[in-house]
C-alpha cells in the first residue's frame, strides 16, 4: 500500500497553505485545552480526589490507568474514521462537544453524593471521566492527522513544545491559586470547583479548532481494502524501527508506575495538605511546560529519540529521590523532576509516530492509533502494579521497582536509535527523524 504523497511526504522546504494562521489557531486550541485539563491532573488532583472516596491504593493507581486506557482503546476506530471524514476539524469539534456531556454529569453526581454515597460518586467519576477520555481518544488520530496536514514536520516539535509551555504554564499559575480553593472549601466542593473550571476552560478550545483553515483531505488508498486491525498488524510486522520504539515506550510507561502515588504518599504519610498537592501540581506543570521548549530544541538538533531517553532518565530520578528523601520539602524536587520528564515524553510521543509514518510512507493517523493502542495495556498495568506493590510493601517499594525499570527502559531506548539507523537507511526525510 502506498499512501497519497501529498499527505504523507511533504516537501521538506514548502510550508502548507495558511501555515502561520493555523499554527496560531492550533496553539490557542492547545493552550486552552491543556489549561482546562490541568484541573484534572491524573498525577495529582485525580488520585487525591479518589483517595478521599477510597483508602485502596489499587483504586488510586487505577486513576491514571483508566485515564489512559479509556483514551487509548478507541484509537484504531479513530484511525478508521480518519479515512472517511470530509472535514477533520468539524468531526473533532462535534464529537468533543458530545464528550463533555458525561463529564458534566460526573461533576453533578460528585457534588450531590460524594459525602453520603462515596461509592456512587466513585463509579460516576470513573464512568463519566472515562467516557470523556474515550471520545478524546477517538479524536486523537484525526487531530494528529490535522496537525500533520497543517504544520510542517520541521515545526512540529516546536508546536508541541509551545502548546505545552503556554497551556501548562498558565495551568501552573491557576493551580497555585487552586491551593486556596481546595483548602478553603470542604470536600467535595473544592474538587467540584476545580472540575467545573476545567470543563469550562477546555470547552473554549473547540472554538479555536473550528476556525482552522483545513486543507482538502486526500483520498485514502486504504479505504475499502483491509480492516483497520489488519492494517495495524501489517505496519507493526513490517516496520522494525517502529517496533523497537513501541517496546521502549512501553518500558518507559512501566518505569513511570510511581507517578500516581507521589501526591497520595505526601498527604497520607508526610503531612502534606490537599492544598500542598495543588502546589505540587503547579510545580510539576511549571517544570513540564518550561522544559517542553528545551525538549523541542533538543529534538530539532539531536533527534526525537534523545528526548525520549532524557525523559526516561529523569522519570527514574524522580522515583529515586522520592525513595531516598521522603519529606514534603523533597517532594517539590520530585515533582520538578517528574515535570521535566513528562515534558520530554509529551514532545517525543507527539512527534515520533508521525515521523515513523512519513519515513515509511504510511498514514499518520494509523501510526498514531497503533502506538496508543499497543501501549494501552501497559498503561493499564503500570499504575495498578504500583498500587499493588504499595499496598503490599509500602510506597518505598514502588519507588525502588520504578527506578530499576528505568534502567531497562533506558537500554531499550538506546536500541531505538540503533534500529532507526539500521532500519531506515536511504529513507530518511529531510526533516528531523525519530
Amino acid at each position: 500500500m502506498t499512501a497519497a504523497p501529498a499527505q504523507l511526504a511533504p516537501d521538506p522546504e514548502a510550508r502548507p497553505p495558511h501555515a502561520r494562521y493555523n499554527f496560531a489557531l492550533l496553539t490557542l486550541d492547545g493552550l486552552t485545552f491543556w489549561l482546562g485539563m490541568s484541573y484534572f491532573s491524573p498525577t495529582t488532583i485525580l488520585p487525591l480526589f479518589v483517595s478521599h472516596l477510597s483508602a485502596s491504593n489499587v483504586l488510586v493507581g487505577a486513576v491514571p490507568a483508566i485515564v489512559t486506557i479509556a483514551w487509548a482503546v478507541p484509537q484504531l476506530l479513530g484511525a478508521a474514521v480518519a479515512t472517511r471524514v470530509s472535514s477533520r476539524k468539524w468531526y473533532i469539534a462535534k464529537t468533543a462537544l458530545v464528550g463533555r456531556i458525561p463529564l458534566a454529569a460526573m461533576i453533578i453526581v460528585v457534588w450531590a453524593f460524594a459525602v453520603d454515597q462515596p461509592g456512587l460518586a466513585l463509579v460516576a467519576f470513573f464512568v463519566g471521566f472515562g467516557a470523556f477520555r474515550a471520545v478524546s481518544g477517538m479524536n486523537t488520530p484525526v487531530y494528529f492527522d490535522l496537525v500533520g496536514a497543517t504544520i510542517h514536520p520541521r515545526d512540529r516539535s516546536h508546536f508541541i513544545g509551545l502548546n505545552q509551555f503556554l497551556g501548562g504554564g498558565i495551568g501552573a499559575i491557576a493551580l497555585a491559586a487552586g491551593r486556596d480553593m481546595l483548602d478553603a472549601y470542604p470536600f467535595p466542593d473544592g474538587f467540584v470547583l476545580c472540575f467545573s473550571l476545567g470543563l469550562g476552560i477546555s470547552s473554549i478550545s473547540i472554538v479555536w479548532l473550528a476556525n482552522v483553515r483545513e486543507p482538502a483531505i486526500e483520498p485514502s488508498s486504504r479505504a475499502g481494502r483491509r480492516g483497520i486491525v489488519s492494517e495495524a498488524m501489517r505496519v507493526v510486522a513490517k516496520d522494525g524501527p517502529f517496533r523497537a520504539y513501541l517496546v521502549a515506550r512501553a518500558l518507559v510507561v512501566l518505569a513511570g508506575m510511581a507517578g500516581a502515588f507521589f501526591g497520595v504518599h505526601a498527604t497520607r504519610e508526610l503531612g502534606a495538605s490537599d492544598g500542598d498537592v495543588a502546589v505540587f501540581t503547579s510545580i510539576l506543570l511549571a517544570f513540564q511546560t518550561t522544559s517542553t521548549m528545551m525538549w523541542g530544541a533538543v529534538a530539532n538538533r539531536l533527534r526525537l529519540v534523545n528526548v525520549l531517553l532524557g525523559g526516561a532518565i529523569l522519570g527514574g530520578a524522580a522515583s529515586a529521590v522520592a525513595f531516598a528523601w521522603p519529606s514534603v520539602t523533597a517532594f517539590a524536587v520530585v515533582f520538578a523532576l517528574a515535570g521535566i520528564a513528562t515534558g520530554a515524553v509529551i514532545v517525543a510521543e507527539g512527534a515520533m509516530p508521525l515521523a515513523f509514518a512519513e519515513a515509511a510512507g504510511e498514514e499518520r493517523a494509523l501510526y498514531v492509533a497503533v502506538t496508543n493502542t499497543v501501549l494501552s495495556p501497559v498503561n493499564l498495568v503500570a499504575p495498578l502494579a504500583g498500587g499493588l506493590i504499595a499496598d503490599a510493601a509500602g510506597f518505598a517499594a514502588t519507588y525502588v521497582v520504578a527506578t530499576a525499570l528505568t534502567l531497562v527502559a533506558v537500554a531499550a531506548t538506546l536500541r531505538v536509535r540503533e534500529a532507526r539507523e539500521a532500519g531506515t537507511a536511504g529513507m530518511r526525510p529531510a526533516w528531523p527523524a525519530p
